[in-house]
């Protein structure tokens, strides 16, 4: 590279271009190397910087674009279609968000049920739609696995391999929907529970998506070790007190789990206060000290919150008269946004409050500039067309893609605001802060966990507003006030298993 130039990095559609100009390069020597590398005509260029340099004779480009920098460019190579037809047509900004969703292949596709196996479908639906694990098992290779030289024939090695061929087909979409077989089959071999049959009529049993979710988390731990865990482990300091004598107190730090858990008793009425409950325990044992029986009091306290946060309503209980797990049917409130502050130890609370602090402030202007575009968007749209002689009609695919481009720098530029206020002692898998933002819900609905039925609620990775409802191969668009009405209440889909992930992640 020659003194006087520098370089950058040109992104479009998925793709990066480095780009060395030099400091005599004027707009115009930009915009005809772009089109050189992308087939994006000069007229359709825009670029996500100050100006949009639309001033083609304009030089001293570095002013304006720093070295190294990602620099974003809206536009697409197809300018000979024809973008004004002579009669209105429905194009795809017209529809429903559903019918967007359908047309650019986005919903995504299911899980046939192979006789009760809602419970799985649920579960992997659920797990697919974490990326940071989704990653993680699409990434899976057996073969350079050097931690366990016999992984190829151990079970949760293959139980893995087999949730890697169920995502692959899951992202890939080959077909409208996918029957997980052998997956199914592994997973009793591993896990003979689920191979639990009816004795009356033999086919095999429902089970309980939350019992399988212990066991898969159990087998990719086996797999992926501490890298796996650390997205998901709650770590307590434990606090033990004989009620009889108070000198008797034991303190441990060594206790973690991949959930907490919300009990629900008759005056249960928000997940906050299940929450809570759970953090205290009576329990009986023999002291060490006096060599009695005694009741013991046991305090959790979090010193350690997970970028993930699995919260399971504690629903069922073993019914001695009917020989089955039963479910309590109340009605439970969960919150889109979870602030779990007040189950924090004393001086990590501190810590996690002022991290929160500073977010709020981010996600507050996040949320003004996200208002602000909106209003503009509406704006623009019943002025019509601005009256430029100069500017192209661009086409659909161009408005759609335009719009996503937009949307994904919009994305990346807020992820970065958000790590600013991050903390330079943060451990690998830790929440910055105390707040939680609901992306996923297992739900069941029936009266015990031998029968009824399991769905899965997921939210868009990339639009809040617009969540997945999985039943079995059935995939469709739900509103996001139909997520609230899961509290439970009665036999319908009640809130199982509650997936959050932390703020500004």
């Amino acid at each position: 590279m020659s003194e006087g130039s520098f370089s950058f990095h040109v992104k479009n559609a998925g793709k990066v271009y480095d780009i060395t100009l030099e400091a005599t390069d004027s707009v115009a020597d930009l915009k005809q190397k772009v089109e050189d590398l992308t087939q994006i005509p000069v007229s359709r260029q825009k670029y996500m910087v100050k100006g949009g340099l639309s001033d083609d004779s304009m030089t001293n480009l570095s002013s304006v674009i720093k070295a190294g920098s990602n620099v974003m460019l809206l536009g697409t190579p197809d300018a000979n279609l024809i973008s004004k037809p002579k009669k209105k047509n429905m194009f795809i900004e017209d529809l429903g968000p559903d019918q967007q969703a359908q047309k650019f292949d986005e919903i995504p596709i299911g899980l046939k049920n192979m006789g009760n196996t809602c419970y799985m479908n649920a579960t992997l639906q659920a797990l697919y739609r974490i990326e940071p694990l989704r990653q993680m098992i699409l990434q899976y290779n057996p073969a350079t696995d050097s931690a366990n030289s016999n992984a190829q024939n151990d079970v949760h090695y293959k139980l893995v391999l087999e949730m890697k061929r169920c995502f692959e087909g899951l992202k890939n979409k080959s077909f409208k929907s996918i029957m997980p077989v052998v997956l199914l089959n592994v997973l009793r071999t591993a896990y003979p529970q689920f191979a639990e049959r009816d004795p009356q009529s033999g086919f095999y049993k429902q089970q309980d998506a939350e019992e399988l979710l212990t066991q898969l988390f159990h087998s990719l731990n086996i797999v992926f070790g501490d890298k796996f865990g650390e997205d998901f482990r709650v770590q307590f300091r434990t606090t033990t007190t004989d009620t009889a004598n108070e000198n008797d107190v034991t303190v441990k730090e060594s206790e973690s789990d991949i959930k907490i858990q919300c009990h629900i008793s008759g005056q249960t009425n928000f997940l906050k206060s299940g929450l809570i409950d759970g953090l205290d325990e009576k329990i009986e044992k023999r002291s060490d000290i006096t060599g009695v029986d005694s009741v013991y009091s046991v305090h959790n306290e979090i010193i350690r919150l997970p970028k993930l946060l699995m919260v399971q309503y504690v629903r069922f209980f073993w019914k001695r008269s009917t020989g089955k797990k039963s479910k309590i049917l109340r009605k439970v409130v969960f919150p889109f946004q979870l602030d779990v502050a007040d189950m924090l130890e004393e001086e990590y609370k501190k810590e996690k409050i002022a991290v929160r602090e500073k977010l709020r402030v981010v996600e507050k202007e996040k949320t003004e500039q996200e208002r602000e575009l909106k209003k503009r968007r509406l704006n623009k749209s019943d002025a019509g067309n601005d009256g430029d002689a100069e500017t192209v009609p661009m086409t659909p695919r161009e408005e759609f893609e335009t719009k996503k481009a937009l949307e994904e720098s919009q994305r990346e530029h807020w992820a970065e605001e958000f790590k600013k206020q991050f903390p330079s002692n943060l451990t690998p898998g830790e929440n910055p802060s105390s707040v939680y933002n609901l992306i996923g819900v297992i739900t069941h609905q029936g009266a015990n966990s031998e029968s009824g039925h399991y769905q899965a609620f997921m939210k868009d990775e990339n639009d809040d507003n617009i969540w997945y409802k999985f039943n079995d191969d059935k995939v469709s668009i739900v509103e996001k006030e139909k997520i609230e009405s899961l509290a439970g209440g009665g036999e319908s889909d009640s809130a199982l298993i509650l997936l959050y992930q932390g703020m500004g992640l």
